[in-house]
């Protein structure tokens, strides 16, 4: 499977590759987001996490430059992980990747820090989009 390339006005430097923490206690769906952002040269995937405890201890170790996140996960679902893990690593970006819909889980997400919310029906290009934008830009992503 291939997967579009990320504009050519990147805001990311071509020579530069993001390392990616992905935390998803699904495997299967942990798998596929791995395969997608593996597939972009300028992005790298540099540990997993199964649960929201993990991810925490994963992000603090590798230092990632961002975190794609799940909300319902074991230990803490990532809205509690993500607050733990911008206090613990502020410059970090974290981009939810959630099944939830209701706007009420985009607000916690962004009061935790997260930097993104991407619905998983719209995970594909959308993710790759979002994850460019919690890196580089200001404003909070939201793909719903």
């Amino acid at each position: 499977m291939s997967y579009p390339a990320l504009p050519s006005n990147s805001a990311i430097p071509p020579d530069r590759r993001l390392r990616i923490l992905v935390a998803e206690d699904h495997p299967i769906v942990r798998q596929s987001v791995r395969r997608l952002l593996t597939s972009h040269p300028c992005f790298e995937i540099c540990g997993e996490a199964h649960d929201g405890a993990e991810a925490i201890d994963e992000a603090q170790r590798l230092k990632p430059d961002v975190v794609v996140m799940n909300i319902t996960m074991p230990v803490k679902n990532g809205i509690e992980a993500a607050r733990e893990i911008k206090a613990k690593v502020p410059e970090l970006a974290i981009v939810i990747l959630s099944s939830h819909a209701d706007r009420q889980f985009v607000e916690l997400a962004k009061k935790s820090g997260a930097r993104a919310y991407v619905a998983k029906s719209k995970a594909g290009q959308s993710l790759l989009r979002a994850i460019e934008a919690a890196v580089t830009d200001g404003d909070f992503v939201l793909v719903d």
